[in-house]
């Protein structure tokens, strides 16, 4: 009777030595689907005999970056319990020059351990449509070119071959036991470029895996196990694109193996680039690869903050970590929103997957250079990194420090120009701002005496593109940036001399002033610790050539 599968990820698992932790992100539903789904699609109990025995390919679609490899890892590993499975990195089979002979291995490897067969075992029987290929290929292999690939004389092993299988009794001419599942595929590896030999040699394996397929479920220690067989495909997209568009059409000639489930994962997008790098750039590739798979099944985008939490060693870009090793930062946050504030960074200029984790492993990268005593602006080195990444133009031009300073009109400015590209929808940063650590007291020109501070410390919401231009603004030119430190001051001293409130009214009006702290705020760091635009420029360019 087929088994319902349950799948439970809540606690941390090591898979081959590789610790996966908890699934934070609510994929075990999807493999708990996926996995009763692909059963039913694998063997049909309302059949009857071998008929109840389906083959199904499915292709697991996800882009780079959103955790194909652990929903994989940790599916395949939770399925063992219930089928045969086989899981394959074409990635790692990269180098070989015959992909489906590179799968096959992998099957027939994997399913004799789980049939209780050691990999030495010598007692596998090679079937007779293998022989029968090696007595018809005789003539062109009998001699030193057989050796090469078996290490054996074929030609002895037809002679012992009789009617029957080969089993566990045949020996080469040096006495040592052979290992037919090994000379056969050797064997076959070589005779599959043939076109006469290549459909039965095919066959031959297919025949061959259904067969392991059944010892390893009638393997007493896996008593449990029921069809179909799982067999999972993972990094193909990695994979240089000729040996992964190779590796689809080779190993679609082995899609069909009755109580056999294929499961292909691949960011879809990025192979079909492939396929159009091999057939050409006007080439239906959506419509080729469909035509490889039953169904595909697309496994939701990871949002930016789980993203980088499972991707980036976020702690060394922590707040506490960096103030522990003599760092100033400014502006800092809650511990609750860190992550989530490069998250709101990178839905701004729309990165993708892999490109928010390249520019989070590039800050990574810059900050931990940074000696003791610097200040850093974290945020601000974010929104500068992303432009050199998705705007190269406009990254140059930012270089320019009178661009976001001395514009007399906004329109048809830079700033204009940078709004309208990026349009911020005014994306916000939960920032942690504290005006009273900065500025004690407003003195005016016309009265001696300091009026105090009290506007109030606090959690605030600040725009994006706010904190991009005052901080572009505080780093720049030292005259006109000066210029607007102490307009802003300005315009912060008239409300303090008009408010005479409780503490709650002073929190209401740091939110409606927010943007003139920030830029108060900025100005006085950057230039109380002599950063200039200089000085993240040359951050930036220092970590544009690490590729992750």
């Amino acid at each position: 009777m087929q088994q319902y599968v349950s799948i439970d990820w809540s606690e941390p698992k090591t898979i081959n030595g590789v610790v996966y932790p908890e699934d934070t992100l609510g994929r075990q539903k999807y493999a708990q689907y996926l996995s009763n789904y692909l059963a039913s699609k694998g063997y049909d109990e309302t059949k009857n005999g071998d008929e109840r025995k389906h083959n199904y390919v499915l292709n697991l679609n996800s882009e780079w970056g959103s955790g194909k490899t652990y929903f994989l890892k940790r599916w395949s590993e939770d399925l063992k319990k219930h089928h045969p499975v086989v899981y394959v990195d074409a990635w790692q089979q990269d180098y070989s020059d015959d992909p489906l002979m590179a799968v096959i291995a992998s099957m027939i490897h994997q399913l004799r351990e789980q049939s209780g067969k050691a990999v030495q075992d010598v007692r596998f029987k090679a079937p007779r449509k293998l022989l029968g290929l090696l007595k018809a290929a005789a003539p062109a292999v009998a001699g030193g070119l057989t050796k090469r690939y078996l290490g054996i004389d074929p030609v002895k092993i037809m002679e012992a071959s009789g009617e029957g299988d080969i089993g566990e009794t045949i020996e080469d001419e040096e006495g040592n036991k052979i290992d037919m599942g090994s000379a056969a595929s050797k064997m076959v590896s070589h005779l599959i470029d043939e076109h006469t030999a290549k459909f039965e040699a095919v066959e031959s394996l297919k025949h061959s895996i259904e067969q392991w397929v059944e010892a390893a479920k009638a393997n007493k220690t896996n008593s449990n196990k029921s069809y179909p067989a799982f067999v999972f495909i993972d990094e193909l997209d990695r994979c240089r694109p000729s040996y992964a568009v190779e590796m689809l059409e080779t190993i679609k000639h082995i899609f069909d193996i009755p109580g056999v489930v294929f499961v292909v994962a691949t960011d879809t997008i990025q192979l079909q680039h492939a396929v159009k790098a091999i057939y050409g750039v006007g080439f239906n590739a959506d419509v080729y690869l469909g035509r490889f798979f039953d169904a595909r099944y697309s496994l939701k985008t990871m949002l930016y903050d789980q993203l980088l939490a499972t991707h980036c060693n976020m702690d060394s870009l922590s707040f506490s970590t960096l103030s522990k090793r003599g760092i100033q930062v400014w502006p800092t946050s809650e511990r609750e929103y860190e992550n989530s504030n490069f998250a709101v960074i990178y839905r701004a200029f729309e990165l993708s997957p892999r490109d928010a984790i390249q520019t989070t492993e590039r800050l990574i990268s810059v900050i931990s250079g940074i000696s003791e005593g610097k200040s850093i602006n974290l945020y601000f080195l974010a929104i500068l990194m992303c432009f050199s990444l998705k705007n190269r133009t406009f990254y140059e031009k930012l270089q320019n420090e009178a661009l976001l300073v001395n514009e007399s009109s906004y329109q048809n400015s830079f700033l204009s120009e940078i709004d309208y590209k990026l349009r911020w929808r005014g994306l916000l940063l939960n920032l942690k701002i504290e005006p009273t650590v900065y500025v004690s007291d407003f003195y005016s020109a016309s009265s001696a005496h300091g009026v105090a501070n009290q506007f109030v410390d606090g959690n605030y919401l600040v725009q994006i593109r706010d904190l991009f231009v005052t901080s572009h603004r505080s780093a720049s030119d030292h005259v006109a940036s000066k210029r607007h430190h102490d307009d802003a001051k300005s315009r912060l001293y008239k409300v303090l001399g008009l408010r005479k409130y409780n503490r709650d009214t002073w929190k209401q009006g740091t939110e409606e002033n927010i943007k003139d702290w920030v830029h108060v705020i900025a100005y006085q760091l950057n230039h109380s610790s002599l950063v200039d635009l200089a000085y993240y420029q040359d951050l930036v360019e220092l970590s544009t050539s690490l590729e992750t």
